[in-house]
C-alpha cells in the first residue's frame, strides 16, 4: 500500500542523500500503483533528469503534459531534457510561453538553447532581454559575457563592465571582463581585472590561465613563473567543468608532452561533455573513385593557416580526392578566402549552423575523411567533429599537440616533429609524412629588401631577428638572445614591437644583461607582403626555445634568411627543426640552448661563413620539397588512401609512415 505524501518525502530524502537508485525504485513503484499521480510522476522525471537519464524522463513529462498541457514545471523540465539530448530546436517552443509569462529561468534557457544552435545574435538578445527584465539575474550577465567573449570581444567589454558595476563582488564577471580585455590586446587592464577576479574567488581556474597569458604579454616573468608553477601543480587535480588552461595556451609554457596530452584530454572533456549521439552516415563505398576529403577550419581567411596551406587545394589530384572546404569561422572577404572557395570542389559555410546540422551536412555529402585543421584553436568546433560526420577523422596543422580526443583517429606529423621517443605524447595514431608535415605556398624568387636604413637597422653589424609573437618570448629565450648579443659586438636584435609595458620591461632586462636598449630594434607590424619584403634584411633568425616559430619559420626560410633553432622535447618546439631538415640544413638545429648559443655566436663572428650559408640556402630553395605544394598534396593523398583502406576493411587506426 502506498502513502503518496510519505513516499514522495522519502524519495526526496534519498535523492538528496545521493541514493539515487533506491529513490528511483521507490518512485517507480509509486507511479506504477498510481499512474495519474502527477506529483509522483514529476518527481520520477526530475530524478531521472538529475541522473542524466534524459530519454527515460521524457515519456513521463509527456504523460503529465497530456493531462496538463500548460504545466510550467513539466514544460521547463522537458525543455531541459531535450537540450541535454542535443534537441534544442524542439525545446524552444516549450520555453517561449514560459518566458512570455515572465519566467526568468526560461528566458535564460532560451538563450542557452539558441547558443547551442550557434544562433549567437538571437542568443545575445535573449540574455539582454533577461537582464532588462531582471537586472539582478546573475545567469543572464554571466551567459551574455561568455557568449560575447567568444564571438564578439569588442562588444563584450562594455557589456561586462556594466555587469561588473551591477555585481562588483562576483569574481566570474571580473574574470570574463579580463578575458575580453585580453582578446582585445589590452593587457595591462586585463592583468588588473583578472587579479581582482582571483582576489574575489581564488577557485577561478580559467582566470589563472588568462592571467598567465597577460603576464607573458607584458613580460612580467616573475609573476608568470609563479602562476605557471601553480597551474602545473594542479594538473593532477582537475576540477570538473573548469579548465585552468587551454591546450593552445599551454603550448607557450614549458609543459612537457605528457602534461600537454593531459591538458588536451581535460579540454576534450570540457568542450564535449558526455558522449554525443553521432549523426547518421550513409553507407559509403569501400573503394570510391576519388575519396571525398573535407577540410574543416575557422581560418579560411587572412590567417597563418592559409599563409601555409593556401595552395594546397588547387594542387590536389581530382582523380584521387574530391575536396570539400568547410568553414566554421568568419568571412573576411580576403583573397585568401576567395582562393579556398575557388579551389575547392564544394565550399560550405557553417558559421551560422549548429554543430549537429553542420555535421549532418558533411555526413550527407558522403565524406570519407574529415581533416580538422584547428581542433581547439579560436572558433574551432570540436562539438561538430565529435558527432563523427566521417568514418576517418584526422587532426592536422592548427594545434601543435595531441588532441587527446576520442573522436580524432589520426594526427599528421613527420619523423623530426615526433621522433619515436615522443610517441607517447599522442593519443592518436600518427601519419608521418617523409617531407615534413607543414604545407607551404609555392616558392618565388626573393627580391632585394629595402635599405637597412629605411628599416631602422644599422648598415653595419649583424642583424639577428625573431618575428615570433611576444607570447613566445619567455625569460630563458630572452636571456639566451642577450648572451648572443653580448658575444657578437655591434649586433642587434630585430623584433616585432611589443606593447609599451612589455617594451619597457624587455629593455630593462636587456640593460641588466649588459646590453644597451638601443640594440633592440622594434619593427612595426606590417601586412604580410610588406613584412616578407623586409625580412631578407636580417642575417639570422633566432628561434624561441619553448614554443618555436611555425609560420614565421617558414617565412624566414622562404625569404632566404637562415634560421637557428633548438629542437625541444615536444612538437611545438620542433617545427623549425622539421623545416630545416626538409630544406636540407640540419646543421642549423641545436640540441641544447648552449649549442644554439655557440652556433649563433660562431656565425655572428664569421661573415664569410654567413655568406656561404645564405648562398647554400638560396641554392636549395627553388627545388625544395618544402615549397612544392603539388608534391605535398600527393603525399597527403597517399596517406589518405592508406588510412581509408584500413577503415574500409574494418581495421582500427594505426601508425603509418610514408617514405
Amino acid at each position: 500500500m502506498i502513502d503518496l505524501d510519505r513516499d514522495l518525502a522519502k524519495a526526496s530524502a534519498l535523492a538528496q542523500a545521493g541514493k539515487t537508485k533506491p529513490a528511483l525504485a521507490l518512485l517507480e513503484r509509486v507511479v506504477a500503483a498510481a499512474p495519474n499521480a502527477l506529483a509522483a510522476r514529476y518527481a520520477l522525471a526530475l530524478t531521472l533528469l538529475t541522473s542524466g537519464r534524459y530519454s527515460e524522463a521524457l515519456p513521463h513529462l509527456d504523460r503529465i503534459l497530456a493531462i496538463e498541457p500548460t504545466n510550467p514545471a513539466a514544460l521547463y523540465s522537458k525543455a531541459r531534457g531535450l537540450m541535454a539530448l542535443d534537441r534544442a530546436e524542439e525545446a524552444l517552443p516549450l520555453l517561449r510561453p514560459l518566458a512570455e509569462a515572465g519566467d526568468a529561468d526560461s528566458l535564460l534557457a532560451i538563450g542557452n538553447a539558441l547558443r547551442s544552435l550557434n544562433r549567437m545574435s538571437a542568443a545575445a538578445e535573449a540574455y539582454r532581454t533577461l537582464i532588462r527584465r531582471a537586472p539582478g539575474h546573475l545567469g543572464g550577465h554571466v551567459n551574455l559575457g561568455l557568449l560575447l567573449v567568444a564571438s564578439a570581444p569588442d562588444a563584450a567589454i562594455p557589456a561586462l563592465e556594466d555587469s561588473v558595476r551591477r555585481h562588483p563582488g562576483v569574481g566570474e564577471l571580473h574574470a570574463l571582463l579580463g578575458q575580453a580585455l585580453l582578446r582585445q590586446n589590452r593587457f595591462e587592464e586585463a592583468t588588473v581585472t583578472l587579479s581582482r577576479a582571483l582576489e574575489l574567488d581564488p577557485r577561478l581556474l580559467p582566470a589563472k590561465g588568462h592571467l598567465l597569458r597577460a603576464c607573458r604579454e607584458t613580460a612580467d616573468w616573475d609573476r608568470e613563473e609563479a602562476l605557471f608553477a601553480e597551474i602545473r601543480a594542479g594538473l593532477d587535480r582537475p576540477a570538473p567543468g573548469r579548465l585552468a588552461i587551454s591546450t593552445q595556451d599551454a603550448l607557450f609554457y614549458p609543459f612537457d608532452g605528457t602534461e600537454l596530452r593531459k591538458i588536451a584530454a581535460a579540454e576534450a572533456a570540457f568542450r564535449v561533455p558526455g558522449r554525443p549521439r553521432p549523426v547518421a552516415r550513409p553507407r559509403i563505398a569501400a573503394n570510391p573513385p576519388p575519396l571525398t576529403v573535407a577540410y574543416l577550419s575557422p581560418d579560411f581567411r587572412d590567417h597563418a593557416t592559409m599563409h601555409l596551406a593556401g595552395d594546397l587545394f588547387a594542387h590536389h589530384d581530382r582523380s584521387r580526392v574530391k575536396v570539400i572546404a568547410a568553414s566554421v569561422g568568419p568571412d573576411d572577404g580576403s583573397d585568401w578566402r576567395q582562393r579556398v572557395v575557388a579551389n575547392s570542389d564544394l565550399f560550405l559555410d557553417f558559421n551560422t549552423l549548429s554543430d549537429r546540422s553542420a555535421a549532418q551536412r558533411l555526413a550527407d555529402e558522403g565524406v570519407n575523411i574529415l581533416v580538422d585543421m584547428s581542433v581547439y584553436t579560436r572558433h574551432a568546433r570540436p562539438g561538430l567533429v565529435a558527432l563523427r560526420p566521417a568514418p576517418v577523422q584526422i587532426a592536422w596543422l592548427g594545434l601543435a599537440a595531441s588532441s587527446s580526443a576520442p573522436w580524432i583517429d589520426y594526427a599528421i606529423v613527420d619523423p623530426v616533429l615526433v621522433p619515436p621517443a615522443h610517441r607517447n605524447h599522442f593519443s592518436e595514431a600518427l601519419i608521418s609524412l617523409a617531407h615534413g608535415y607543414q604545407p607551404n605556398l609555392a616558392w618565388e624568387p626573393v627580391r632585394a629588401p629595402p635599405p637597412r636604413s629605411d628599416l631602422g637597422l644599422p648598415e653595419d653589424g649583424v642583424v639577428f631577428c625573431s618575428f615570433n609573437g611576444h607570447r613566445k618570448l619567455d625569460r630563458a629565450t630572452f636571456s639566451l638572445w642577450m648572451e648572443i648579443l653580448a658575444a657578437v659586438p655591434g649586433s642587434v636584435l630585430w623584433q616585432l614591437a611589443p606593447p609599451p609595458l612589455a617594451r619597457t620591461r624587455l629593455e630593462q632586462a636587456a640593460s641588466r644583461a649588459g646590453i644597451a636598449p638601443d640594440r633592440l630594434i622594434w619593427a612595426p607590424r606590417l601586412p604580410r607582403p610588406e613584412h616578407l619584403k623586409r625580412l631578407p634584411a636580417a642575417d639570422l633568425f633566432l628561434d624561441a626555445l619553448v614554443c618555436g616559430a611555425h609560420t614565421t619559420a617558414a617565412d624566414s626560410v622562404r625569404m632566404g634568411v637562415p634560421l637557428l633553432t633548438c629542437a625541444g622535447s615536444r612538437l611545438a618546439s620542433r617545427v623549425a627543426a622539421s623545416l630545416l631538415s626538409a630544406i636540407g640544413l640540419p646543421e642549423l638545429i641545436a640540441s641544447s640552448p648552449q649549442e644554439m648559443l655557440d652556433l649563433a655566436v660562431g656565425l655572428g663572428l664569421d661573415s664569410p661563413r654567413r655568406t656561404d650559408l645564405r648562398s647554400r640556402l638560396a641554392a636549395l630553395l627553388p627545388q625544395a620539397a618544402l615549397f612544392d605544394p603539388k608534391r605535398f598534396a600527393a603525399d597527403l593523398e597517399t596517406a589518405y588512401q592508406q588510412v581509408w583502406a584500413r577503415a574500409a576493411a574494418g581495421k582500427p587506426a594505426r601508425d603509418i609512415a610514408l617514405t
